[in-house]
């Protein structure tokens, strides 16, 4: 197949020392990102100079001699450029403060650094759909622009906003996504959905769009001994490590939850939930109100990479509870690649990207049936031979198609393609 789709094993001919990149990421912090690090890295190994801008980790304290709303750090030879934000929760009106606001750290920042380095490239993720702002600026003066399609921004919107001002967010979603895609000289797409989404939705060449999906680095997700203290006493656990935004299925997951320690009765069982965000409260709630509370964890955005490791190492199951949208239904979610890689068997809900990159790794409840998940997760907590023999397909398919390694060719072709392409 042609280079240009993201399909050739090629190596670039043309990236080298002496190159500059931004990559911009507005809804994550450089040290949770996995992608990011992992595509900033690859660059960096490959001759690129890399900066990066981003929000930074909460309680993060400015550098010295920054201004209070920034600061700047080297990531092994990467430089990450930081400004203080306060996400948004829920509402319409606070995403749009959200986002204005980092539109407006991320252009001063970008502009900044520009005026000393030079870019070559401006490698934009979503979400938002609004940095294309950023690209539209530095592209006035040469600097080529590569959008990383990381979320369906429209049908997120969608997903999280209700009523007319949610309907009408929605459309101006639309325009933005359009926007983007216009503004790009190529798409990274996380898979074939997303790049038929590209095509159609975006009036694309299919030659502009590369599929670089969401593979585990060795170095970043790794299995560890395990820590049986993160168990606090339980015999067995369950852990979730992700976003927890109205899409992502945790609310639904606190249903399963209860469904186990109530209808079935097993108090031997301890939920632990990795992550942090626009569901997290009303998730603990939830488990409070419904006296399931004891048995369940949220210890927030885990940012030291060892302990995290650890839980994950140390849980017997891992849970991908998304359901059926027609946001999910299109998404590869980066947990379920890093559940695999960390060689733990799944319990998903049975949706086409999640089947396409997990397999046989997993076991699979229809969308939304919160009986059959809490009853297939209960299942698989009582066959240890059959969790084992999940893992090890996961790891096989890891190493054998989603590795990291098997990803960077694709995005060094889509940075020398734009490097390649005149206008």
């Amino acid at each position: 197949m042609s280079p240009r789709s993201g399909q050739s094993n090629r190596t670039s001919a043309r990236v080298g020392p002496g190159r500059c990149a931004l990559i911009i990421v507005e809804n994550q912090t450089y040290i949770t990102d996995t992608r990011v690090k992992a595509e900033a890295t690859s660059l960096r190994e490959a001759g690129w100079r890399v900066h990066v801008i981003c929000p930074a980790p909460p309680g993060a304290a400015p550098g010295p001699g920054r201004a209070a709303a920034y600061a700047e750090t080297d990531a092994g030879g990467i430089v990450v450029h930081t400004y203080r934000m306060k996400f948004a929760a829920r509402g319409v009106s606070r995403y749009i403060k959200e986002y204005l606001l980092s539109l407006f750290h991320i252009s001063r920042l970008a502009l900044r650094i520009d005026r000393k380095e030079r870019f070559e490239v401006v490698h934009l993720c979503n979400p938002p759909d609004l940095l294309f702002v950023v690209g539209a600026l530095l592209k006035l003066r040469g600097v080529k622009v590569i959008f990383d399609h990381h979320d369906l921004f429209p049908e997120m919107i969608l997903s999280r906003h209700k009523g007319p001002l949610g309907w009408a967010f929605f459309r101006l979603s639309r325009l933005l996504e359009f926007l983007t895609f216009r503004t790009a000289d190529a798409v990274l797409s996380t898979n074939e959905s997303y790049r038929d989404v590209a095509i159609r939705r975006g009036r694309l060449d299919g030659r502009d769009v590369f599929i670089v999906r969401n593979g585990p680095s060795p170095e970043e997700i790794r299995p560890v001994p395990p820590e049986p203290a993160l168990k606090r006493g339980f015999p067995l656990m369950a852990c979730y490590a992700g976003i927890m935004g109205p899409e992502d299925g945790v609310l639904e997951l606190i249903e399963v939850i209860r469904d186990v320690v109530e209808r079935q009765g097993r108090a031997d069982i301890l939920f632990c939930l990795l992550g942090d965000g626009a569901a997290k409260r009303e998730a603990e709630d939830r488990a409070r109100d419904w006296g399931v509370g004891d048995h369940v964890v949220m210890p927030g955005m885990v940012l030291d990479r060892a302990l995290f490791r650890r839980y994950l190492s140390t849980a017997d199951i891992m849970l991908a509870p998304e359901t059926s949208n027609p946001h999910n239904d299109k998404s590869t979610f980066i947990k379920i690649a890093e559940y695999m890689a960390m060689g733990k068997p799944i319990v998903a809900y049975d949706l086409k990207e999640t089947r396409f990159t997990a397999g046989d790794a997993a076991v699979y409840a229809p969308s939304g049936d919160i009986r059959a998940y809490a009853s297939a997760l209960v299942g698989l907590m009582e066959d240890p031979a059959r969790r084992a023999r999940l893992g090890e397909i996961g790891v096989e398919r890891i190493r054998d198609l989603f590795q990291w390694e098997h990803q960077k060719v694709h995005l060094l072709e889509a940075y020398d393609h734009v490097l390649r392409t005149d206008g």
